[in-house]
């Protein structure tokens, strides 16, 4: 008999004064799956916790109750967040570049599936027999030569350009089938896996050695984030540093090795061009976690077409499908003020009639 047991933890980190990450670490529809989301306010500009903090609300209400598949409501999830963020940045002039960067998923234990939607840099892995292997890509200029083998993860991690961002959530308004937007895909969570989520806070201070390490030692997630924090602020904690786990447990360890291994399906990915875009790119002077400049005209262009004017009305955004998720009129979702610091919880076989 399996489970899955989850924790979430954020910490300011030794360097900034606020704390724009927040995160998501729940059970959802059954005590069999979970809703696992990081995400990170994009610094330099006014109103980054706003808006992790206004996509986190937004992604909770939309997948409160299943209406189809799984993985086609996260991704409407995310783009409803990015719309809901837009129209708080159009309402608020003080608020009106703030955005953010997220990785979100659904882990069932039941059917040993991890479905996942991504947007920026922040980080999934999955963690199997001793090997930690990550599920997304980078979208930022150095993430993108990392992922290609250009830079090492050392040189990458040092790299003083490496906070800036090629996507973010909240710039502009989106549809779930808009290209080059998000990344999303399916893969096997097996009995023995588990699953990290991190904000580049963690990554940008430890090596995949060094959270391997950690995750190896045989403790439950919550002391596994606690310790993985405290190395990250340890080397100098120089960002918010946001970390999320669901380890999925088993009774029977023979079941583990002898467990299929399959390559991630993904369903979207990064444009083929991506690499030669980045090596083009001229360096321009940005605050630190920044969208890059030519992405904010090339987005004007596209804004002010003929044909985006005509067909924005019917292109204006995702809703829910039920009434009990938020509609059209929501266009500010309200959220806590004071953000959970962490949360632990161990999602077991449930009885037939436990879903909800």
């Amino acid at each position: 008999m399996a489970s899955v047991h989850i924790a979430g933890q954020t910490d300011v980190g030794r360097s900034r004064h606020d704390n724009q990450d927040t995160f998501i670490s729940q059970p959802l529809w059954s005590a069999q799956d979970a809703l696992l989301v990081v995400i990170d306010g994009v610094g330099g500009y006014a109103g980054g916790a706003e808006a992790a903090g206004l996509a986190r609300e937004s992604i909770t209400q939309y997948m409160a109750t299943p209406t189809g598949d799984t993985l086609t409501m996260l991704r409407e999830a995310v783009i409803y967040a990015n719309n809901q963020i837009v129209r708080q940045r159009q309402q608020d002039p003080s608020l009106g570049r703030m955005c953010c960067v997220l990785t979100a998923a659904v882990a069932d234990a039941a059917t040993s599936k991890l479905l996942y939607v991504h947007v920026g840099d922040t980080r999934l892995y999955r963690f199997r027999q001793q090997e930690l292997e990550k599920l997304t890509h980078d979208h930022s200029l150095v993430g993108v030569r990392e992922d290609a083998n250009q830079l090492t993860e050392r040189e990458a991690m040092r790299h003083p350009r490496r906070n800036e961002i090629l996507r973010d959530v909240g710039s502009v308004m989106h549809r779930v089938d808009d290209p080059d937007f998000l990344e999303s895909g399916e893969t096997d969570f097996l009995p023995g896996d588990a699953l990290l989520l991190c904000s580049d806070g963690l990554t940008d201070m430890l090596t995949r050695a060094t959270i391997t390490d950690v995750l190896t030692q045989p403790l439950p997630a919550d002391e596994q984030i606690t310790e993985l924090i405290r190395l990250a602020n340890e080397q100098g904690g120089q960002d918010n540093i946001t970390v999320v786990l669901a380890q999925h447990l088993a009774e029977d360890a023979a079941s583990i090795a002898d467990a299929p291994v399959r390559e991630p399906v993904r369903t979207s990915e990064p444009p083929p061009d991506l690499l030669a875009r980045v090596a083009g790119h001229q360096p321009t002077p940005v605050p630190s976690r920044t969208r890059k400049p030519w992405l904010v005209v090339l987005g004007v262009v596209l804004l002010g077409a003929v044909l985006t004017a005509l067909l924005w009305p019917r292109a204006n955004s995702i809703q829910p499908a039920t009434s009990s998720q938020p509609t059209a009129a929501d266009s500010a979702v309200s959220f806590p003020s004071a953000e959970p610091i962490s949360s632990t919880a161990t999602l077991a076989n449930p009885q037939p009639d436990s879903t909800r």
